[in-house]
């Protein structure tokens, strides 16, 4: 049996996130940081609006959640002019130093916006580690399928990846009628999305993953998403949100 285990005093260095929405990712972070956790949280969008919460001095542990160029991903690339600018940004002016912080892309798989599957594919195998990549792009690539929203469905729904939608409109439209939303997150609805992950994973016959080496993992999930889609023009829910709470040592699945 597995059981799930939070860790909410943990020093997690330095954390930075990618991500291209402007609205949802930086309320869902927010709120997992924040208030499910106690770390300080920057943020700052491609509207250069930045802003501090939870502001902690002398701490080793803080969140700081960025935009990508667009929402899209094909922005992102090993040499993106928009990232080296704004890490450097980042690095002088809001003296976050990114060269040691642990790096996470949160991209949806939206068909409307990001249409290269090949290009997507290539990304997983570019961005497979938050810390270190050799001589690659540092950083994590999570995909949510289609969308961020899936999250939110796996932390209040049994069997979540039972269901299948094509868009993330059509996702959010479900979750606004069924009364779901970011704003309920607390510590049992995220070890429920945890639950949820790992029942997905099951079900994929991920038997085991190595989380210092996900690329192999993150490339089969793409793939039978890919071949999902394929045959039904659906995307089973799943987020690898949760990835980075594994791998940030937040959220431990323990074998009793």
């Amino acid at each position: 049996m597995t059981t799930i285990h939070i860790h909410k005093d943990k020093n997690i260095g330095k954390i930075l996130l990618v991500v291209e929405g402007e609205r949802t990712e930086f309320y869902l972070l927010h709120k997992i940081f924040t208030q499910v956790f106690d770390y300080q949280y920057e943020k700052l969008d491609r509207m250069n609006r930045y802003q501090k919460y939870n502001d902690k001095d002398g701490i080793p542990s803080s969140i700081f959640v960025v935009n990508s160029e667009q929402s899209a991903l094909s922005t992102v690339s090993n040499s993106n002019d928009y990232l080296d600018t704004l890490f450097e940004r980042l690095i002088e002016e809001y003296k976050f130093p990114v060269d040691r912080a642990a790096i996470y892309y949160l991209f949806d798989r939206d068909v409307k916006s990001n249409t290269d599957a090949r290009h997507i594919a290539n990304l997983i195998r570019l961005l497979a580690n938050a810390r270190d990549n050799g001589m690659e792009r540092q950083g994590l690539l999570l995909l949510s399928y289609p969308c961020i929203e899936s999250f939110t469905a796996s932390a209040f729904i049994d069997d979540v990846f039972d269901q299948e939608f094509e868009l993330g409109k059509q996702l959010k439209q479900y979750l606004d009628m069924c009364k779901h939303n970011q704003s309920r997150l607390d510590e049992a609805s995220l070890i429920h999305a945890v639950a949820e992950m790992s029942r997905a994973f099951a079900q994929l016959g991920i038997a085991s993953y190595d989380l210092d080496h996900f690329s192999d993992t993150n490339l089969f999930i793409f793939e039978r998403q890919e071949l999902n889609y394929a045959a039904n023009h659906k995307y089973r829910l799943l987020s690898l949100l949760c990835i980075m709470l594994l791998d940030l040592g937040l959220i431990e699945l323990r074998k009793d």
